[in-house]
């Protein structure tokens, strides 16, 4: 394997107190040390030499990629030091003991490329690798995924804990608050090709984002908790983030994904594409006797740039057995399994507390469907949870979760309206009516709709009215003759009651719709 001059530095013993006079290019491209030949020969590009001072030449040709260890001190050094890399080192230095020091360092390295190759060619252990490469980066390693689940974790970092609060609960994943902090301070650079350092969560850390054919396939993270960052540790970093790509494309070649032929073909089924035989097998064997409901999350304009597979991802974890899928490029829809559900709640209840990190924290609305029983019914209850949603923002916003059931009026309503204007729909006498309360502190109009809604039961509209029952006799004879409709036909009873909850609608969304469902 090739070095750095700047890594070659990091692992010389203090005992020979090495200076770094002049950095490289930070590239993994110096060749094992070769002992200069003297008599003026060429310092040749991409080489590493040991030399002692009074045996450096006063001007010879040195390329700006080579790299030279100079035992002792030399005027000359100036020189070399103003065109390639140089680090020197105690005049005292026995020379071929330092030859045999640079060596080790080059096997060290050597070593560690050859395990992880032989980790990766037997079982593609992720956590195995990292573990392996503690010995070259000296601190706790991860690695994820492009849904940023967790794919392994070093020892060291088994053994110190999530001390900074990073994994999630079940261990699998990032940590949603930690996450929701850093999109708050840092744009997310998925497209970003070379390391990064961040503070997450009050952690320093050196970022290597992975990937293979101009698409994000993960990361992989060395958290500094055992000593410092270096410079050193990016080319590492970016030769052990290859090596890991490797490995990640070999797990993916060779396992088997029933889990995302499901997925696919529960997002086919949404957006209304025909399945092939495949997808209805796929979706049969799933099915069984289990039961589902379709949750459809909507991020908040704040996490417009949250990474949707990341979501997905935690979806999955909050519920198990679930499938998620992104949607709409601004959510993700949730086919969750009631049967991994507390036994003892009901079921949206139980949705409703396992979503409040999303609903709460986050700021993200959901859709909630009615329990499907049929999985290749999965369109018509993700219009439910899509209906639960678009009411839910409309007319309640300041609420997280809409279930379909509190909103399935309002959408009857709505449809019924056609493309007409609402005025368009009253019959004449009910536009006297609104005219009259215009110029009036009497609501002839609400008078109307709490008799309605009473069933046309006097005491208890009164009652609701605050007014006396003489009162109520008084303003209903009026409404009846200026609506001039039978108020003992059913029908003429819907219509009013549809435009009265149209208009009701109308008023909550002019006032931002803070009175919640059915107010």
């Amino acid at each position: 394997m090739k070095l750095s001059v700047e890594l070659v530095f990091d692992n010389l013993p203090e005992r020979m107190h090495p200076q770094l006079l002049n950095a490289g290019n930070g590239l993994l491209s110096l060749d094992r040390p070769r002992l200069y030949e003297g008599s003026d020969a060429a310092f040749a590009g991409n080489h590493l030499y040991l030399v002692k001072a009074d045996r450096l030449p006063a001007r010879a040709h040195a390329d700006r990629t080579a790299a030279i260890v100079c035992i002792g001190d030399s005027p000359r050094l100036a020189r070399y030091a103003s065109r390639c890399a140089v680090i020197r080192l105690d005049e005292d230095a026995d020379f071929y003991a330092t030859f045999n020091e640079i060596q080790a360092v080059f096997d060290k390295y050597d070593a560690w490329e050859d395990r992880l190759d032989s980790i990766a060619a037997e079982d593609a252990d992720i956590s195995r690798m990292l573990t392996e490469s503690e010995s070259v980066l000296d601190n706790a390693l991860y690695a994820i995924d492009a849904d940023f689940k967790i794919l392994g974790a070093s020892n060291l970092a088994s053994q110190l804990g999530d001390t900074g609060g990073f994994r999630s609960e079940d261990g699998t994943s990032l940590r949603l608050s930690s996450f929701d902090t850093f999109l708050q301070n840092n744009e997310l650079r998925l497209e970003e090709e070379e390391p990064l350092r961040i503070e997450i969560s009050g952690e320093s850390t050196l970022n290597y984002n992975l990937h293979s054919g101009g698409e994000y396939r993960g990361c992989v993270t060395v958290h500094y908790r055992q000593r410092p960052y270096r410079p050193s540790d990016e080319p590492v970093l970016k030769h052990l983030g290859s090596l890991l790509l490797r490995a990640i494309e070999r797990l993916s070649s060779g396992s088997s994904d029933s889990h995302g032929a499901l997925r696919h073909a529960l997002c086919d089924l949404v957006e209304g594409i025909p399945l092939d035989a495949f997808g209805k097998e796929s979706v049969r064997a799933a099915q069984g006797v289990r039961r589902f409901a379709c949750m459809r999350l909507k991020l908040p304009n704040r996490l417009a740039n949250l990474p949707l597979g990341y979501v997905r991802s935690m979806l999955e974890s909050a519920f198990p057995k679930s499938i998620a899928f992104e949607h709409h490029r601004n959510s993700v829809v949730t086919f969750i399994d009631l049967g991994e559900l507390d036994k003892d709640k009901a079921y949206d209840q139980a949705i409703c507390e396992l979503a409040d990190s999303f609903t709460s924290s986050m700021g993200c609305r959901a859709g909630l469907s009615d329990p499907i029983v049929d999985l290749m019914q999965a369109r018509l209850y993700y219009l439910q949870a899509n209906i639960a949603l678009e009411n839910g923002m409309l007319y309640a916003p300041f609420e997280g979760m809409h279930r379909f059931q509190d909103y399935a009026l309002e959408d009857m309503v709505i449809n019924s309206l056609g493309e007409l204007p609402l005025e368009l729909l009253y019959p004449p006498g009910l536009l006297l009516l609104i005219e009259h309360d215009a110029d009036s502190t009497t609501s002839y109009v609400e008078t109307l709709r709490s008799y309605l809604e009473n069933n046309q039961n006097v005491t208890k509209t009164a009652a609701e009215l605050y007014v006396h029952r003489s009162t109520l006799m008084e303003r209903l004879t009026r409404i009846k003759r200026d609506l001039g409709l039978d108020f003992e036909d059913p029908d003429v009873q819907l219509r009013l009651r549809l435009l009265l909850k149209a208009e009701a609608l109308r008023e909550r969304v002019r006032s931002g719709g803070a009175l919640g469902p059915h107010a």
